[in-house]
């Protein structure tokens, strides 16, 4: 690679929404360079044998549940860079303590009949919401994941335009003033099934007892059974954003610290990396990392007002809880002992292991902000069910995960150091209470990435935040992460915001990224040859 001085664009940061927005502006003509801290492109989209040789785990992203719907998957061709997508027939389920099983499949037929074992009443309902979902899905796509965001007032008026409040009272405004348990409550008789619904948005961030979340939540329902593996690893994606990039004339450079972004009259003009390189840019600055590192760390600040300054230290908020990983090697499957009520969850892709109700999970947040650790019920993922070339012939890989603080109660974020290996064991133990089968002779090594470790290897997840921002109704949609920065512009004229901490969020959603592009073609003057929903 032959790295030049000057180029129309530098963006900061190789995750997905950093290459989605470096293709892009590469196929429309411009020079883009994406500068990349790491060693490799792809950000929380890693793919590592952190266990034994050839057993290959996501360490951070596993989940993509947008890849039919994003625009960028299209427009980039990304099957066409050989990415493979599989779509699990059986989506998730969750096990109870009785014995009992709930499943999600992509025939709704049989999700249906699974959900009227708990309630005929609750499924004829789900039935409806999911249905209703899917028929404004193509105006929720396109005013809450893939535009610049409205504001809650126009996002309001959108739903009444499209006739949502007098066609469906699940889409209506109302929902803003409601959490998910209380929408759950109000549409749901069974706990099982409400805490199946509950836990299912918390795994997409959406915490079940923050006030206002329930305007996301007919996005959530709609996409229930649209969870995606992607084959061989997510960080194949990031690879595949990456060949676009370069097919088109961009360049990544990695091992690239950027430690200044150069201003000049109030112009962001270029970035210097730790080496001292100085890079110019004609035309823009896109910053893909958090907002703290951006104007706290990269730019002087005689360049920035000191009150929007003020505003980044202090009102910039992140997620008040994080991940617990534990990552195995294992040479069998999990025979699950609720197979004898319903076979199907031997071949769910993910598992969530005895939340009981919705109280329950709120309990568990009540403790995770304080610091404490729950016992665990983490969520089970055994990708080689549906990937087979994630681990050895006759071996699999298994993923737990569970809700945890960043920080503990006693000892910070530091003790995640001595407390890790400890708390993986216990999730271990939790697993195999469903799953017997899973004895130390069939694991065959395990590993654990904690909430402390998300923020060392990924250093823009400020306090181990996975969406780069509390997911909030103070903090979406033009909110997000601060009314500033809430149309990707900022302060520093040509400096953009294209990262998970803007609208919509984390995630692989590809958002970001995309509707960054949407402004910065505006203010450039870029042909949009894209699709835009």
């Amino acid at each position: 690679m032959v790295l030049k001085d000057t180029y129309d664009a530098i963006i900061i940061g190789a995750g997905h929404n950093g290459l989605t927005l470096g293709a892009y502006l590469a196929r429309s003509g411009l020079e883009v360079l994406v500068l990349e801290r790491r060693h490799e492109e792809g950000g929380g989209l890693c793919s590592e044998e952190v266990t034994q040789a050839g057993f290959v785990h996501n360490i951070h992203a596993n989940y993509h549940t947008f890849v039919d719907m994003a625009p960028p998957v299209g427009d980039l061709d990304v099957r066409g860079h050989g990415i493979e997508y599989v779509r699990p027939e059986v989506q998730m389920a969750s096990i109870f303590d009785d014995g009992t099983a709930l499943t999600i499949h992509t025939d709704m037929d049989k999700t249906l009949a699974s959900m009227a074992r708990f309630s005929e009443k609750d499924a004829a309902t789900f039935e409806r919401l999911y249905g209703e979902a899917h028929g404004f899905i193509d105006l929720l796509l396109g005013t809450l994941m893939y535009q610049p965001p409205l504001n809650v007032k126009d996002l309001t008026k959108a739903l009444g335009t499209f006739g949502v409040e007098d066609r469906s009272e699940f889409l209506s405004v109302k929902l803003r003033r409601e959490t998910i348990n209380q929408f759950l409550d109000r549409h749901f008789e069974n706990d099982r099934i409400k805490a199946h619904l509950a836990f299912h948005g918390a795994v997409c961030s959406y915490t079940n007892d923050v006030m206002g979340l329930a305007i996301g939540y007919p996005l959530l329902i709609g996409k229930i059974d649209n969870w995606h593996l992607c084959v061989g690893g997510s960080h194949r994606l990031a690879h595949a954003l990456w060949r676009d990039l370069a097919q088109h004339g961009g360049v990544m450079w990695s091992d690239a610290e950027v430690t200044n972004i150069l201003v000049d009259g109030g112009r962001a003009v270029g970035v210097r990396t730790a080496d001292g390189i100085e890079l110019q840019a004609r035309k823009l600055v896109a910053s893909t990392v958090s907002v703290e590192q951006t104007f706290l760390e990269f730019i002087d600040p005689k360049e920035i007002p000191e009150e929007f300054a003020h505003k980044v230290k202090t009102e910039v908020v992140h997620k008040d809880w994080s991940l617990f990983s534990v990552h195995l090697a294992m040479r069998t499957f999990p025979e699950y002992i609720a197979a004898e009520f319903d076979p199907d969850v031997n071949r769910a892709w993910v598992v969530n292991l005895g939340i009981e109700s919705t109280g329950q999970l709120d309990a568990d947040w009540k403790t995770i902000r304080a610091g404490g650790l729950v016992d665990p019920r983490p969520n089970a993922a055994v990708n080689s069910l549906y990937d087979p070339v994630d681990a050895p012939p006759g071996c699999t890989t298994g993923l737990l995960r569970q809700f945890a603080p960043f920080a503990l109660a006693d000892g910070g974020e530091g003790a995640w150091d001595e407390m890790g290996r400890w708390y993986g064991q216990k999730c271990i133990d939790t697993w195999r209470r469903y799953a017997p089968n899973l004895t130390d002779d069939e694991i065959i090594d395990w590993s654990v990435f904690t909430p402390h470790d998300i923020a060392r290897k990924l250093p823009n997840m400020v306090r181990g935040d996975w969406m780069m921002g509390e997911i909030s109704l103070a903090n979406m949609l033009d909110q997000r992460p601060l009314p500033e920065l809430g149309e990707y512009r900022t302060p520093v004229e040509g400096l953009y915001m294209a990262g998970s901490t803007q609208h919509p969020h984390g995630f692989i959603t590809f958002g970001p990224g995309y509707n960054a592009l949407q402004v910065i073609a505006d203010d450039l003057g870029i042909e949009k040859w894209w699709q835009q929903i």
